[in-house]
């Protein structure tokens, strides 16, 4: 369910050992929240025969209200090895045709070469050896990642950075799918009529449910039909010496229980984006903020080189800088030791560089850096009037920014309109997953920031 081979889910390095329960019997069924059908039965009985040996005795695929997902047959135990899929199961860029290999090579990505192997693989159709799991992905009116999305359904989130995440996302996929075109044209015994759709269907298939091993983007039969749970400390591991791809179980499961993994410490912003779902309450919710940079400002020349120069290496809380609008990364606020972590240092330091009101302060702030290590983000100014000044004007920012959630939130609730009612339901409550979350985020770091200003007013 991510976009690009940086999204997938997760290194698999493998790591420990864990009791195997790869040669067990199954000894009861899963219970009456799951349904099974025949489609999932016949996929079981082709992997078997495919892998050639035991994939696991402890788990079976059914369909839940997440789709298909994987349901303790028997009670698992914490540290259980309960899947492993060989790796001539999985579907990777090495099993493309070689002179297709060779003409895509350096034009594109590893998950766009897996997204044209799965398209080949759907083409041949009963011809292909993999046709019972091809038969068991989604189509893409089954899928909601926002690619997916339409002008009238991206509007809805239009205050997260997912929306021009999504469009950006979009572009790239097109540029992929120019550059594979004449590769594709050039086989049309393999791949038949090339689409655009057909490419976006693929790539988004790819890099939802694929996994990142030593041997590449790897899509893994059954093992992708594993759902996420963001508490879950279990993840796909890879085994170099068998060649395997395994899951050890991080608790206690009972029979009939799904069985879940954590794809990543992934926020509702990078799930709707990458895997087409959220979390009613997710927490590695993070709101990526953008400042502007006044370059009507007098001084805006000596604050640029001022921040430049102090606001030292750049950190993960900043995503881009350039001449007009700075980028950061909010996190919420949360307490560790005593000490607040959410709020980044380097977004303080924006503030008390670019929200100075003479050369005076800056000559000042400089001096302050560099009687420590030369950076503005470790200690609060020495004149604490400028250091309210800084942070009130960071919560006249936050404030703006929570104001524009909460008009959205209000929105989703109250849209009557045809536009809005064409709109999915899961997608509508994607999307007030994403807004709540954000908002969530912004609200403790304004509450936060609130008390150090208070605080630094009456000591």
């Amino acid at each position: 369910m991510a976009a690009g081979a940086r999204l997938v889910r997760g290194v698999a390095s493998r790591i420990g050992g864990g009791r195997r329960l790869l040669s067990r019997c199954a000894a009861s069924k899963p219970q009456a929240t799951t349904l099974k059908d025949d489609n999932c039965t016949a996929f079981l009985r082709w992997l078997q025969r495919k892998a050639g040996t035991q994939v696991s005795s402890v788990l079976d695929v059914a369909t839940s209200t997440f789709g298909r997902s994987l349901f303790a047959l028997e009670p698992i135990q914490e540290g259980d090895c309960i899947l492993e899929v060989p790796y001539g199961v999985q579907l990777t860029q090495d099993k493309l045709p070689q002179e297709v290999c060779m003409l895509l090579d350096n034009l594109v990505g590893d998950t766009a070469k897996v997204a044209v192997l799965l398209m080949m693989e759907q083409n041949l159709g009963h011809a292909s050896g993999w046709e019972p799991y091809i038969k068991s992905l989604p189509c893409k009116d089954q899928m909601h990642n926002v690619m997916f999305w339409d002008l009238n359904e991206l509007q809805m989130v239009r205050n997260s950075s997912v929306y021009n995440e999504a469009i950006e996302q979009r572009e790239q996929i097109k540029k992929e799918f120019s550059a594979v075109t004449p590769v594709l044209e050039y086989f049309p015994h393999l791949f038949g009529e090339v689409k655009l759709e057909d490419f976006m269907h693929a790539y988004a298939l790819v890099s939802s449910r694929a996994w990142r091993t030593s041997k590449g983007v790897s899509l893994i039969p059954f093992a992708d039909f594993l759902n996420h749970d963001g508490h879950s400390n279990s993840i796909l591991l890879y085994d170099e010496k068998k060649a395997v791809s395994e899951v050890i179980a991080d608790r206690n499961y009972a029979v009939g229980e799904q069985v879940m993994i954590r794809y990543g410490k992934h926020s509702n912003a990078v799930l709707a984006l990458n895997f087409g779902f959220t979390l009613s309450r997710n927490i590695y919710d993070q709101v990526q903020t953008w400042v502007d940079m006044p370059d009507e400002d007098l001084f805006y020349m000596e604050k640029l080189d001022t921040w430049l120069r102090h606001h030292g290496p750049k950190s993960e809380d900043m995503f881009s800088c350039n001449y007009t609008k700075a980028s950061f990364v909010i996190k919420e606020v949360k307490f560790c030791r005593g000490k607040a972590v959410g709020v980044p240092q380097i977004l303080r330091a924006f503030f008390r560089v670019f929200y100075a009101t003479s050369l005076e302060e800056l000559e000042e702030m400089s001096t302050e850096a560099a009687r420590g290590d030369g950076r503005l983000a470790r200690r609060p100014l020495e004149n604490r009037e400028r250091e309210i000044h800084a942070h009130s004007m960071l919560l006249l920012h936050l404030d703006n920014e929570i104001q524009g959630y909460f008009t959205a939130i209000e929105q989703l609730k109250i849209a009557n309109d045809t536009a809005s009612r064409s709109v999915q339901p899961f997608r509508k409550q994607m999307a007030k997953d994403l807004l709540v979350g954000e908002l969530r985020v912004l609200q403790s770091s304004r509450a936060w920031i609130a008390i150090y200003c208070e605080t630094l007013s009456i000591s």
